[in-house]
């Protein structure tokens, strides 16, 4: 319930707001302090619940109309919306409206139209790879400048705690088991890239190499703790399994294991990684608790359209195309094909596979409130309309969940370079290379980037 604006407290979710104390409760007795600024924007927010609250409202009545750089109020929402324990993907308490503003909202939203359809078991297979490789693409987190908030917890420099992990590995090494690695990988990196206090490293243990491990405790040093994680996907009595090991890679001892039964799906294969990271010195592990669209065909599509070239860019349409086909309309589907479309319409073997997506700019923006949306819709205004300072800020809400999202790095750097910032744009993609040293596409970008002027 909503107190008046002289009132002592307000009701937030499970919680009990007093600005006065600067304090939230549970019924329990649980308390949880606020920082004096996020106490008042909370405070600001529950005096217009249910409204938007544009940026410049929030300037002007908790930063005193003060300049402001553009990240402080980003940094500032996620910050509160980790006290409150919500889900930027799923908020039941505090959503952001893209280029609108914020809002707290008066009850539990309606999800039910957005939840996907459980896939089949093969395709539960595709998403519990996803997870391994993905562990892998939270690997290289942004530098302190880049995500102020996560960042100021977890510095790619010098991080809390490191976790490495290679793609998950498959017995048999068969067409089917390739996919699900593909699928698994991106779904892991979803779930990873949402943890701050946490950096993974994808792909860092090279066997062959003189130090296997990269370098890894010169460059951090000897007192960051370090974590190998590893997956093999198994097919046992006709169902399909992933196994994860947490281990010390010094001294190989076993830190963690889970087993996930692939047809369970997200649901079950987020709370599985949060065991694991209830193991490690991490705090605050808020991400999301299912999946925003769980078939196998997705997450392998995001795979290749995050590669960033013309071939699998291909790949990614002809998996989105046969979804739509069997009846996949889920708006993760179609705000990728917007995506794909405003991105490749030059490219008539990617442009052709894609069906008619007239209808699907009204749906993202209605229906705009996961990372992957947000980052299509930035894709979109880069591509389509041309509109570099809309995409920043797209990107930059993105990034407020997700600071390990290569691809958007990626588009970031391209936004950063359209509007005239090549120093920023070399930083942004020397950083998704980081994350992502297997898309050979950032450093050929990188290298155009450093190329002098004839």
């Amino acid at each position: 319930m909503n107190k008046s604006k002289n009132s002592p407290h307000h009701e937030v979710g499970p919680w009990t707001f007093y600005p006065d104390k600067n304090e939230l409760e549970k019924p329990d007795g649980h308390v949880s302090k606020l920082e004096e600024k996020i106490s008042l924007l909370l405070q600001t927010l529950c005096e217009r619940r249910g409204e938007i609250v544009s940026k410049e409202t929030l300037i002007n009545e908790v930063w005193q109309g003060r300049e402001l750089s553009e990240q402080t109020i980003p940094v500032a929402i996620s910050k509160l919306r980790k006290a409150l324990g919500d889900d930027i993907n799923y908020p039941t308490m505090l959503a952001t409206i893209p280029r609108q503003g914020y809002q707290l909202l008066s009850a539990e939203p309606d999800h039910s139209t957005e939840m996907p359809k459980y896939p089949s078991t093969m395709a539960w297979a595709f998403v519990a790879i996803l997870l391994t490789i993905g562990l892998a693409a939270w690997v290289f987190l942004l530098p302190a400048d880049t995500q102020p908030e996560r960042v100021q917890v977890l510095n790619a420099e010098k991080p809390s705690v490191i976790v490495t992990i290679n793609d998950v590995r498959t017995l048999e090494g068969t067409e089917e088991e390739n996919r699900l690695a593909i699928a698994i990988s991106e779904l892991s990196a979803y779930y990873l890239s949402q943890i701050s206090d946490l950096l993974v490293i994808r792909h860092w243990w090279n066997l062959d190499a003189p130090d296997p491990t990269g370098g890894i405790y010169t460059r951090y040093g000897s007192a960051t703790p370090v974590y190998s994680l590893k997956g093999t996907l198994l097919n046992e009595t006709g169902s399909q399994l992933v196994t994860f090991i947490l281990s010390d890679p010094q001294t190989d001892e076993v830190i963690w294991s889970g087993i996930h039964p692939i047809e369970e799906g997200s649901t079950s294969l987020f709370p599985m990684f949060e065991t694991m990271l209830a193991q490690l010195p991490v705090q605050g592990y808020y991400a999301s608790s299912r999946a925003p669209e769980e078939s196998v065909g997705f997450w392998r599509a995001r795979y290749f359209l995050e590669l960033s070239n013309p071939g699998a860019a291909q790949i990614a349409a002809a998996e989105l195309a046969q979804l739509v086909s069997n009846g996949t309309q889920s708006t993760p589907v179609t705000s990728s094909i917007a995506a794909l479309k405003a991105r490749w319409n030059d490219e008539q073997s990617v442009a052709s596979l894609l069906p008619d997506t007239s209808q699907i700019k009204t749906e993202l923006e209605q229906h705009a409130v996961s990372t992957l949306t947000l980052v299509d819709q930035a894709t979109i205004e880069l591509f389509s309309n041309e509109d570099t300072e809309t995409a920043l800020q797209l990107l930059q809400q993105a990034l407020e969940t997700s600071p390990g999202d290569h691809y958007a790095h990626s588009l970031r750097g391209e936004a950063l370079y359209l509007a005239g910032d090549k120093d920023g744009a070399l930083q942004a993609f020397r950083l998704a290379n980081r994350l992502a040293p297997y898309a050979r596409v950032y450093a050929d970008r990188i290298a155009s980037l450093e190329e002098p002027k004839q």
